[in-house]
């Protein structure tokens, strides 16, 4: 699962905030998160800050505990929540703000949980594989291509290759696994339909779409959403 905080919510109301939780998912991390609701239905809403508002964050706050596995945040204020609320509306509607205001607001969510004690690692930790995920998971929609994203982390395609090559991946590799790990989990934690997220993740082509998806998971899109009602 990607970077994020994640929230639950019911009926799309927050809980109360005695019971609210959050969780801090590094980078290439993945997490099981199982509730029983009384009535009505639970829904997941993940906050992906940008890689340079973490860095910031990670170097204003040193001695913060970098979370390296899914860290559960048992207690969050007023304050904290609608913080992430109001970062989450800006950057599912990134035409209604400018951009600075969009990076503050998630800045802020970040801050308040180095306050807490907690921060995600910045990005000199990571390895290129891993940086270049972060970069296409801002926009798994575009059309990547190996040239631009060797220009965003300054070194030429050759090389950019190259020391992909170093890591056993490819980029188109790469970013087919970004798109895929995204999908399943949509298909998982929303109820948008399998044309949408195909969509969402770069696919045109629903078809094509669930025939990669297939070759990925060994499962369809719609038996993926199968398992996710039975349970």
């Amino acid at each position: 699962m990607r970077q994020g905080i994640k929230r639950v919510a019911r009926d799309n109301m927050r809980l109360s905030i005695e019971a609210g939780q959050a969780v801090m998912v590094p980078s290439g991390q993945a997490f099981d998160l199982v509730d029983t609701p009384i009535d009505g239905r639970f829904v997941a809403t993940m906050l992906v800050p940008s890689p340079r508002i973490i860095d910031e964050v990670a170097t204003q706050f040193p001695e913060a505990q970098e979370v390296r596995s899914a860290t559960p945040i048992r207690f969050v204020e007023p304050e904290l929540l609608q913080a992430f609320d109001r970062a989450f509306e800006a950057v599912t509607d990134p035409n209604h703000l400018p951009k600075g205001v969009v990076e503050n607001r998630e800045q802020e969510v970040l801050v308040w949980l180095a306050h807490k004690g907690f921060r995600f690692s910045g990005d000199g930790k990571l390895d290129l594989a891993q940086k270049l995920r972060r970069i296409v998971l801002q926009d798994l929609g575009r059309d990547w291509k190996a040239t631009e994203v060797a220009e965003m982390v300054s070194m030429s395609e050759a090389t950019l290759r190259r020391r992909l090559r170093d890591q056993g991946i490819s980029f188109q590799q790469l970013l087919i696994d970004v798109r895929m790990t995204r999908a399943l989990a949509l298909l998982q934690t929303t109820d948008l339909s399998v044309g949408v997220i195909a969509l969402d993740v770069g696919y045109d082509s629903p078809s094509r779409f669930t025939a990669r998806f297939k070759q990925r998971f060994a499962l369809a899109p719609s038996a993926i959403r199968a398992k996710g009602k039975d349970h």
